[in-house]
Order: C-alpha cells, then sequence, then structure tokens
C-alpha cells in the first residue's frame, strides 16, 4: 500500500513537469512577441528548451525505476 502512495505521488510530479516542459516553451514561443522580442532564435531556442526538458525528465523517470527491474515483492 505505501508503493501504492509512493508511485501516485510520482505520478503527480511527473505530469507536472510534463506540463511545464510543454507549456514553458510554448510560453515563449506565443508571450515574447509581445514584448518585441522574436525571430527565428526564439523558436529554435523554445523548441530546444522543450527537447532538454523531455530529456532531462526521462533521465530522472530511468533512475526512479532502475532498481525495480526484478519486479515488484
Amino acid at each position: 500500500m505505501e508503493n501504492s502512495m509512493n508511485n501516485n505521488h510520482s505520478d503527480t510530479k511527473h505530469m507536472f513537469i510534463m506540463a511545464l516542459a510543454c507549456i514553458l516553451p510554448l510560453a515563449l514561443i506565443f508571450l515574447l512577441p509581445f514584448f518585441g522580442i522574436s525571430g527565428a532564435w526564439v523558436n529554435t531556442g523554445a523548441i530546444a528548451l522543450m527537447v532538454f526538458l523531455h530529456l532531462f525528465m526521462m533521465k530522472d523517470h530511468l533512475f526512479c525505476n532502475k532498481g525495480n527491474k526484478g519486479g515488484a515483492k
């Protein structure tokens, strides 16, 4: 039972980070032109940020699940 509570918290954290990894770069693409900051580098930087955040999230996810390869006990 304790494991399921831990897993639920982990899923909530994962969903929050996943949403942040998508929303933050999209917000940069749509909001920065209102402040006079635009150009191809803004879009490229936002896409690079999105890829980096998703890779960072995957790395964190892989290390968390590394100990569970033998099956649940």
